[in-house]
């Protein structure tokens, strides 16, 4: 295997000769594997671990595996214990995401620090094939069919020639211990199912078909770097500056059909999602001037003649303004608003992800923001006005969870805690003609 490893490396330019490499080792046979063949080259190497913290005992024992096995190779070890769930709590994300945010600022702050110029993952052939069908059981585009990539700036994956099955055989022959992490056998997560029960049957039914769908794959990633280059040599031509930001014209844009592809990948780099992108294009044809878009660090101006993208210098914007009495968005939550007629068969949705109000008394745009220290709000039914400090404290909202709630602000009046509470202000009367009405998607 020693010969496939360099021979795929040298093929696909994964690293230099002499380049300092940074393994990173969870302590599973791929890892092991891959440190073990690395210790057949002359790359000078180091083990960066993460702790997630996850799986009590167990956790702690992988990171002392992995301490041994720097001792053993004699090579330097970075270890970081991590505090996961908190981590996704605060976030408001995943487990899964927040173990992979954890790990790669991690091995970013080992590369600045310690000069590591490439970081090696332990991902197989089997990996691949497994995300090709999970990315195609989510409605992914060519980006995401193509599977893993091999390579993206500083990180590689060495091993990704060779399936789960060489991969243990490698170890076997090798005599090479290794960690069995115990969620791998459970089906609680998707790729896990897609490993015990999709892939075994495609096996059996469809005999040589992961061969094929190898070669398939790699003929995706072929066509994809084809198709970036030709995308890279169209935004020469779209982008351009002004002052600070990043401006397209519209007229311009008219020429790219289909136009909802085409946007997406353009504006992807900005960290726009498909949806956000979707809505962009809508707001184009209908000639919507004036609409704000959001991403993780990124906003989008419509304007008169271009869209105008300004990074968020804080991050993700801590304010978002709703300019119109019907549209949607996605960032910073799945919202969705229109105004309907008030009439005798008109009925409420008892549910706290929607929310309605006397659209006629309503001044827009309306805010969302976070909540601030000092605010007060007249929760419906009620008469007089609460802290809404004191409201997360009668409900029993944690203070990571209260951080993410967003708060509906008409001229600096609290409407709606969105997907908690409405206000008794501009309620919905006999009287009222108009409702305005909004809900959670």
């Amino acid at each position: 295997m020693i010969e496939a490893f360099l021979k795929y490396i040298k093929a696909n330019k994964l690293c230099e000769p002499g380049e300092r490499i940074l393994l990173a080792v969870s302590g599973g046979v791929d890892s092991v594997v891959m440190l073990h063949l690395f210790s057949k080259t002359d790359y000078p190497l180091a083990i960066a671990h993460c702790n997630f913290q996850l799986r009590g005992d167990e956790s702690d024992e992988d990171e002392t595996f992995v301490r041994d096995l720097a001792k053993k190779y004699q090579i330097p070890v970075y270890v970081k214990k991590c505090e996961t769930r908190e981590y996704a709590q605060e976030k408001g994300i995943s487990i899964e995401m927040a173990a992979r945010d954890l790990r790669y600022d991690w091995f970013e702050e080992i590369c600045k620090t310690q000069n590591f110029k490439k970081v090696a993952i332990a991902h197989n052939r089997n990996d691949d094939e497994e995300t090709f069908f999970i990315k195609l059981l989510r409605g992914s585009g060519l980006s995401g069919l193509r599977g893993i990539p091999l390579q993206r700036d500083k990180y590689f994956r060495p091993v990704m020639f060779a399936s789960r099955k060489e991969i243990l055989a490698y170890a076997k022959k090798n005599k090479l211990t290794f960690r069995e992490d115990s969620t791998n056998a459970t089906d609680d997560y998707l790729r896990n199912r897609v490993r015990h029960h999709f892939l075994p049957y495609y096996d059996k039914k469809f005999p040589g078909g992961t061969i094929a769908l190898h070669h398939s794959m790699e003929k995706l990633k072929e066509e994809e770097v084809l198709f970036r280059q030709m995308l890279d040599e169209k935004k020469q031509t779209l982008f351009y500056q002004e002052e600070e930001n990043i401006c397209i014209r519209t007229d311009a844009l008219a020429k790219f059909q289909p136009l909802k592809i085409w946007l997406f990948y353009l504006l992807e780099e900005f960290g726009f999602n498909r949806s956000t992108t979707d809505q962009i294009v809508k707001a184009v044809d209908s000639g919507l001037t004036g609409q704000l878009f959001y991403s993780e660090k990124y906003t989008l101006l419509l304007d008169r003649e271009k869209l105008i993208i300004k990074e968020s210098k804080e991050g993700l914007s801590k304010e978002f303004l709703i300019q119109n009495s019907e549209g949607e968005i996605e960032q910073p939550f799945p919202l969705k608003w229109e105004v309907i007629k008030n009439n005798k068969d008109f009925s409420f949705e008892k549910n706290h992800d929607f929310a309605y109000f006397d659209a006629d008394k309503i001044h827009f745009p309306l805010k969302l923001r976070h909540w601030q220290e000092g605010d007060r709000f007249i929760p419906f039914g009620m008469r007089g006005s609460k802290l809404v400090s004191d409201y997360f404290i009668d409900k029993k909202i944690s203070r990571f969870e209260k951080e993410k709630i967003w708060l509906l602000v008409s001229e600096e009046k609290i409407l709606w805690i969105a997907g908690h509470r409405a206000s008794n202000l501009y309620r919905v009367s006999k009287q009222t003609r108009n409702i305005f009405k909004l809900f959670l998607k």
